[in-house]
């Protein structure tokens, strides 16, 4: 519906208007003379007791909607133009989605014909496709889009051969791969990728299945148009998985969802059932434990990284130093002996 008023001519009075719908504004002359014009996607002419119109919005994109008066000696009025009128119908898009904190296992997520490296940190790397990537990647059936949330990390270099390692290495990521938190504070930020329409608002609400994202058990949540959400809620328990639904509502009123998820809330630390075995071989120090020596009463992964130090009453410990798991290769760690003198 388009509205104008203000016209007025003291000598002849006003006799019509003319009214023009275009990508642009457009001049006087051209609709005067609107036959002349190509750019004039719609036109018409009311009467002065019209001063509203429906047009039809057959449009996607921008356009922009110009009025002329003529008076009774058939002479144009200036030109008045509006603002401009945006009709959207993409739903609008986020990304560089970031969680305070939380963690998941590390895995390889097959994107059309990107592949990444999901660091543990839940940021990306983009790796080559290389031969294993591509065998990786033809075994997956599961889709997913979590690898357009996730923000980029720029400071991660590799080449063909780190990407054939670590595509040999890590399993591809599935749609039950869980996100752990140490606490139930929840502290989300994200990026809204621009769109024709501005945005309305953003809501973020709790489930307990994958499903919820229409009415979630704990109902969505205005954030007052901030790209970031911050949230302690008691009422989930350490050992309940849950999802986190992101709504993003546009001015245009379409709205796209976004889940994250399952989370599981992780409060205890690791433990251990007994202490690894430590003993001395030729110019080695091996110690090594078994599958059952390290476990996590909340954590469904398996423990993937321990840090340890080695040192001498008198000479103190050096730095930790970590070990990663890897499936198939024993639970033990070698190093060369050191003589203090």
């Amino acid at each position: 519906m388009v509205h104008w008023h203000g016209f007025i001519d003291h000598e002849s009075g006003i006799k019509l208007y003319r009214l023009g719908v275009s990508h642009r504004c457009l001049g006087k002359n051209e609709l005067y003379n609107f036959t002349d014009i190509a750019d004039i996607f719609v036109y018409r002419e009311m009467p002065l007791s019209e001063q509203s119109i429906r047009v039809p919005a057959n449009f996607t994109g921008k356009r922009y909607v110009t009025v002329i008066a003529l008076n009774n000696a058939m002479e144009p009025s200036e030109a008045v133009c509006s603002d401009g009128i945006t009709r959207d119908l993409s739903p609008p898009e986020i990304r560089n989605l970031t969680l305070q904190h939380g963690r998941w296992s590390e895995s390889i997520m097959c994107s059309d014909t990107d592949v990444f490296l999901l660091e543990s940190n839940m940021q990306k790397v983009k790796l080559h496709n290389t031969n294993s990537c591509q065998q990786l990647c033809q075994s997956v059936s599961e889709t997913s889009t979590i690898a357009d949330l996730l923000p980029l990390n720029p400071e991660t270099k590799n080449d063909t051969d780190v990407s054939e390692f670590l595509c040999g290495r890590f399993h591809p990521y599935t749609n039950d791969t869980i996100v752990y938190l140490p606490n139930d504070h929840f502290y989300l930020q994200w990026d809204v990728l621009e769109t024709g329409s501005q945005i309305n608002d953003y809501y973020v609400g709790i489930g307990f299945d994958a499903t919820e994202y229409d009415s979630p058990a704990i109902a969505y949540m205005s954030t007052e148009r901030k790209p970031l959400f911050k949230m302690r809620h008691d009422g989930i328990g350490s050992n309940e998985l849950f999802y986190i639904f992101i709504k993003v509502s546009s001015k245009a009123g379409l709205d796209n969802i976004y889940t994250l998820g399952p989370v599981l809330i992780d409060q205890t630390p690791p433990l251990s059932t007994t202490l690894p075995n430590v003993f001395v071989e030729k110019d080695q120090i091996i110690f090594g434990w078994n599958d059952t020596t390290f476990y996590d009463e909340e954590q469904t992964a398996q423990i993937d990284q321990i840090f340890f130090q080695i040192g001498t009453m008198f000479d103190g410990f050096d730095v930790f130093m970590s070990h990663q798991f890897k499936a198939g290769t024993c639970n033990c760690f070698a190093l060369m002996t050191v003589t203090y003198i």
